[in-house]
């Protein structure tokens, strides 16, 4: 869902990896791919596996088939800067909003993921800091 600000809210798919071992997160990957999904942006840590995918319904419905038991929750998607500092400063703006940031990670072709408890404050925030390009 895209508004005129140039962020994004998109779903931010979770599961926790049944096993910490070879090939478990393969395996949820895998589900996925076999789906025809495209995985947009991830970040896997002690056994917890975010993503954003191009279609989360599907994606969601293939993990749980692969045995996986999924959450979903919403995160804001933006265009950033490939420059030292930005995200810095963009957490900077959020933190004086105090706006606790619950996750985040990056996503291809430049954009960002955050998943936040106050999204409609940090809207504003993150449009402070939108690339030079993508302002109106």
């Amino acid at each position: 869902m895209k508004d005129q600000s140039n962020i994004t809210t998109m779903k931010d798919i979770a599961i926790t990896l049944k096993q910490n071992k070879p090939g478990e997160l393969a395996k949820a990957v895998g589900a996925i791919a076999n789906a025809q999904v495209n995985i947009e942006g991830f970040t896997e840590t002690d056994g917890k596996f975010h993503c954003v995918t191009d279609d989360p319904k599907s994606a969601q419905k293939a993990l749980e088939s692969a045995g996986f038991s999924v959450s979903e929750t919403d995160v804001l998607v933006f265009q950033a800067e490939d420059r030292p500092g930005y995200f810095a400063n963009v957490l900077r703006g959020i933190a004086e909003q105090e706006v606790n940031v619950i996750t985040s990670y990056v996503l291809t072709n430049t954009r960002i993921a955050l998943g936040v408890d106050q999204p409609a404050r940090v809207k504003e925030t993150l449009q402070q800091f939108a690339p030079q390009t993508a302002r109106r």
